[in-house]
């Protein structure tokens, strides 16, 4: 079925810079370029006349950085303004840099209050260039939000004709433009033109689009550091010490911890909560250890589990409601 676009739609962009609204060095500097440049009204008005057909667009700027540029407190202040948007807009579309979108999409599909579409696009071709993926891209994204296809869905990403939920969506390569994809589940659909094709949707906790991460009810002073702990063969307790005298609430090991990561973080088992998240790509991740008790991320990628446990520590220090987040929110099932 074809989704019916109304006049009465009405879609936000918010833009954030990132290579979408870059300004390369000629028609041919697929690389060599400037990120945020062009004001998102001005990528908006681009897309005239023919967005005008699907909704009622406006436009918003949040900031022109890159995307690895932002901070977690900008995260914060962007999901308010979403769910300010959205008292009154139908959807809204977020122009972003691409290098941390999927931690950014994750951080909001946890944090926004209100069921209606949330989509993120972005661009691996700055805007000036010859076969520019970002106008597609915007105009995609801007559909998908306007046909409501994905309300109740949560965050979505749209890039390369590509539907993809926030939780599994994975940065791949750094010059493709085919790089998001899921590591196992594969994409929700597909936007081929006027046609919207929805596969699969993504699980969501039982409570449905509200998690208990209520930011209305969370200081923006009140997100504790997180650090993440590369693994590898005779990993050394140091980087644990130093996360932990830096201040670490949490710690998340990207893959199996070492023997002397875990006497690390036995020392600071009582102040701090530890997490095992899959290092590998895809798969979920058991930690069986009597030294020190880890929480298991399930396949949850680390710098998303690094997200859920900032905003589950933001709350309580409760190991065993944290575990309970991680099983039912990080790894929602049907």
């Amino acid at each position: 079925m074809h989704p019916v676009f109304s006049a009465r739609m009405n879609v936000v962009v918010i833009g954030m810079g990132g290579t979408i609204s870059g300004v390369s060095e000629g028609r041919t500097g697929f690389e060599t370029y400037e990120p945020g440049r062009i004001p998102v009204a001005e990528l908006v008005n681009a897309l005239r006349p023919e967005i005008d057909e699907i909704a009622d667009v406006g436009s918003e700027e949040f900031g022109s950085k890159s995307s690895g540029e932002y901070t977690i407190l900008d995260y914060y202040d962007l999901s308010r303004r979403v769910d300010a948007s959205l008292r009154h807009a139908d959807a809204v579309v977020i122009c972003s840099g691409t290098a941390a979108l999927t931690e950014l999409a994750y951080f909001l599909d946890l944090t926004v209050r209100s069921g209606k579409p949330v989509v993120l696009t972005g661009a691996m071709r700055p805007w000036t260039v010859l076969g520019s993926d970002g106008p597609p891209n915007l105009y995609n994204a801007v559909r998908l939000a306007a046909s409501g296809r994905t309300r109740r869905l949560g965050t979505t990403v749209l890039l390369n004709d590509q539907i993809l939920p926030a939780r599994d969506a994975t940065k791949t390569d750094t010059l493709r433009l085919h790089t998001f994809s899921t590591s196992e589940y594969g994409a929700l659909g597909t936007v081929d033109e006027k046609e919207i094709r929805l596969q699969r949707v993504p699980a969501r906790p039982e409570a449905g689009v509200r998690t208990p991460f209520d930011l209305a009810a969370i200081p923006r002073d009140g997100l504790p550091r997180i650090e993440i702990a590369g693994s590898y063969v005779d990993a050394g307790g140091e980087a644990i010490t130093a996360s932990v005298h830096a201040g670490a609430s949490g710690i998340v090991f990207a893959g199996v911890p070492s023997p002397r990561q875990l006497a690390a973080a036995r020392a600071a088992e009582r102040d701090v909560t530890f997490v095992a998240a899959n290092g590998y790509g895809a798969g979920a991740m058991r930690v069986q250890s009597k030294q020190v008790d880890v929480i298991s991320a399930g396949d949850l990628a680390p710098n998303k589990a690094r997200i859920l446990l900032m905003l589950a520590r933001a709350v309580t220090s409760d190991q065993i409601r944290i575990r309970d987040w991680f099983a039912t929110i990080g790894n929602a099932q049907f």
